[in-house]
Parts: structure tokens; C-alpha cells; sequence
């Protein structure tokens, strides 16, 4: 029982953090408009890097 525990765990935190990557990321590529003045942790994580 424990190690059924462990995976669910272990997978619902591997779907939690995807999810995250997929938002940051944008399939037609990144738009890092720095004129809009966003906040540096609401830019999409490749436009973080300045």
C-alpha cells in the first residue's frame, strides 16, 4: 500500500510540475516583450535570462 502511495504522490507531482513548464512555454516561439513591463517571474522562462 505504501508503494502505491508513493507513485500517486510521485506522479501527481510530475503532472503539477509539467503543467508549469508547458505555461511557460510557448510553441510558436517566445515573445519577450520587456516594454510591457511584466514582472521578471510572469516572463516566459526563456525571456528570464535577459
Amino acid at each position: 500500500m505504501k508503494k502505491l502511495y508513493l507513485t500517486l504522490t510521485v506522479t501527481l507531482l510530475a503532472l503539477m510540475l509539467n503543467g508549469c513548464l508547458a505555461s511557460s512555454t510557448s510553441p510558436d516561439g517566445v515573445n519577450c516583450n520587456y516594454s510591457l513591463d511584466k514582472p521578471l517571474w510572469e516572463m516566459p522562462v526563456a525571456c528570464q535570462g535577459r
